[in-house]
């Protein structure tokens, strides 16, 4: 089975859903066994920096190297790091390497023929409508494509004598606002309109139309406009703009197509351009001779918008389910449930075992306290955990798996099929990632980044909610917990031991009570240092917890004093763990190398409840009868 992969970032929040479909077309056309892996970023929208370092992590889980054949879209990744990062860790492999409408050395090239598109445009108006100046509003600066387009008008002016001056070029982005502000820009600049205005696509050419009919001029009786892409906008808008059109599936087939010949040993050209048709119209007053079904475009329009309520309503249902979920694992449960249009076979959600580090709250002491830092912000962990698993319409009912990397858990026996891989993570700290199987249909309906974006924000808000509850815990326990040995401290007696014995007396139940005390403490102090005696007293009291039995409550009611209220238990049972805790004593002594004999005294008694006694009056008389061996021992001394 050969494997494909295919790295791209999203335009603002959008999938370009056309590479894989075109490339998938390929592929089931000719049987080959293939499958196609799509890491998937939406990196070039958010202003938060931090937001789009969790995002562009998604390059670092796959190792490129277990795939036959690569293919980038980085036209829409700003960050110049991120960008060498893909590049670098694709020319490693030594795998064939495709770069969609990209010029990148030693990779293959699949794209439109910007340069030629846009020559054939220019020299249209040039000839046929005899435009001498010209306005050219482009894309960034730094994108190929804009480039390849800048280029061409420019050497077409060389060429034919047409004064080139940079300030009549506009670069910003291939968005509305580019072509409000570069008009407004060389408007104010120039204060009188050119022949024509040159835009790098039709979103920047209806931006400059609206903005020059705002000052009272119209396309194409002031000035003619040209766009690029043929999106809707060109059909749909009026006047119709002229436009370049390319069939965008093409790519990503042609994409395909190239590494099915290259494996086969064939000798494939470095750069293969797709089609594309210079359309026309109304903007730079020509008929393109093409119907346009505005009837058809309004009732699609129409279904768009019914088909998107019923999904915001989807997502809103989704999101008050999830705020009620206690696990991501059924977090990941509502996501089929609410939204039917998830129109897939699978769905994986896997995570950083993280996640889980403050849901079992049982025993706060002894764990140390998860900073953030503990998640990922560049590459992911050796070993995660599928939290969920849906196939074909079935929540499998299954253990949670390990996963150590992409593969074998993402392998596929049958070629033609896809994966996609999207990015989990609060802010720039990675928890997991999301895997769709036929995901091409979803990408194409934009409904991902909405679902996405929910969930990451529940398990978010979840996290917080566990680490909250923790700290609370830490500080409650610290409020009632001995720093120095981890008992309880007298606020703790109050708290728990007393409560215990009032629960207890109301039931007729009663308790044993031991009460230790370390011998020779003073002593110690005087001749050895505190350093010695706090060691000391943590040994006893680590004896002390280590052998209690469960539901004991064990505390330091003074400097070398302890205290443990614990269910009526036999004497010989008492005297057992008492011996435990004297014996585990002296090993460890031992084992510290302790330079005196370090021993405890002990008394027992058991309550009844029959009597008026409180607790303390207990805890007196274990004590007196501890203090009768302390006596003895010293006498047995002297």
């Amino acid at each position: 089975m050969k494997k494909i992969a295919l790295i791209m970032d999203g335009w603002k929040r959008f999938f370009t859903y056309a590479w894989p479909a075109g490339m998938l077309e390929r592929i089931r056309e000719t049987n080959e066994d293939v499958n196609l892996y799509i890491f998937n970023s939406s990196g070039d929208w958010s202003r938060d920096e931090d937001y789009n370092i969790g995002e562009y992590n998604i390059y670092r889980l796959p190792d490129l190297n277990d795939f036959d054949g690569i293919i980038v879209d980085l036209n829409n990744i700003r960050y110049p790091k991120v960008r060498e990062y893909v590049i670098s860790s694709a020319k490693a492999t030594g795998k064939p390497v495709i770069s969609i409408a990209n010029e990148i050395a030693d990779f293959y090239y699949v794209g439109i023929d910007n340069y030629s598109a846009m020559q054939e445009m220019v020299a249209h108006l040039y000839e046929v409508h005899g435009c001498r100046r010209f306005w050219y509003v482009m894309g960034p600066d730094d994108n190929y494509e804009s480039n390849r387009r800048v280029a061409a008008l420019r050497d077409f002016s060389e060429t034919h004598g047409i004064l080139w001056d940079d300030g009549d070029l506009y670069c910003e982005s291939y968005e509305y606002k580019c072509g409000a502000n570069g008009f407004e820009k060389l408007l104010a600049l120039h204060g009188e309109l050119p022949d024509a205005i040159i835009c790098a696509n039709d979103n920047i050419a209806v931006g400059v139309c609206e903005t020059a009919a705002a000052h009272g001029y119209k396309a194409p009786d002031d000035f003619l406009v040209t766009g690029f892409d043929n999106f809707d906008k060109a059909s749909y808008y009026s006047p119709h703009i002229t436009t370049v059109g390319h069939i965008r599936e093409q790519v990503g087939y042609h994409c395909a197509d190239i590494l099915l010949r290259l494996w086969r040993g064939e000798t494939v050209p470095r750069f293969n351009y797709t089609g594309h048709q210079c359309i026309f119209w109304e903007s730079c007053g020509c008929d393109a001779g093409i119907a346009v079904d505005q009837a058809e475009h309004s009732r699609a329009q129409i279904v768009y918008g019914i088909e998107t309520d019923e999904f915001e309503e989807q997502v809103l249902s989704l999101e008050y389910e999830l705020l009620q979920c206690e696990t991501v694992r059924e977090m990941s449960r509502w996501i089929p449930k609410c939204i039917p249009a998830m129109r897939c076979d699978a769905m994986y959600l896997i995570m950083d075992e993280h996640m889980n580090d403050f849901r079992e709250l049982s025993d706060y002491y002894d764990r140390h306290l998860i900073e953030d830092e503990e998640f990922c912000v560049h590459g992911y962990p050796e070993k995660m955990q599928m939290e969920f698993a849906y196939e074909d319409g079935v929540v499998k009912e299954s253990e949670e798996t390990v996963v150590e990397g992409i593969f074998p858990t993402f392998d596929y026996a049958e070629g033609g099929k896809d994966f996609l891989f999207l990015p989990l993570h609060f802010r720039e700290h990675t928890v997991g990632y999301f895997v769709i199987r036929n995901a091409v249909y979803l990408m194409e309906k934009q409904y991902l980044f909405q679902i996405i974006n929910v969930l990451t924000s529940a398990m978010e808000n979840l996290h917080k909610k566990e680490r909250l509850a923790y700290l609370n815990q830490v500080l409650s326990e610290l409020y009632v917990k001995d720093a120095m040995t981890g008992m309880y401290n007298r606020l703790g007696y109050q708290k728990l031991a007393c409560r215990m014995f009032e629960k207890k007396k109301q039931t007729g139940e009663n308790l044993s009570i031991i009460f230790m005390d370390m011998d020779r403490l003073k002593s110690i102090n005087d001749e050895f240092g505190h350093i010695y005696g706090d060691w000391a007293i943590k040994t006893i009291a680590s004896a002390i917890l280590k052998y209690i039995p469960e539901g004991a409550v064990a505390v330091r009611s003074g400097g070398d004093e302890f205290l443990v209220v614990l269910e009526q238990t036999a004497d010989a049972e008492i005297e057992k763990i008492i011996g435990e805790i004297r014996k585990d004593i002296r090993e460890r002594s031992a084992e510290m190398k302790l330079p005196f004999p370090l021993t405890v005294s002990a008394g027992c008694v058991h309550t009844d409840m029959t009597t008026g006694c409180d607790l303390d009056d207990y805890v007196r008389e274990a004590d007196a009868i501890m203090y009768e061996e302390k006596t003895a021992k010293k006498a047995n001394r002297t």
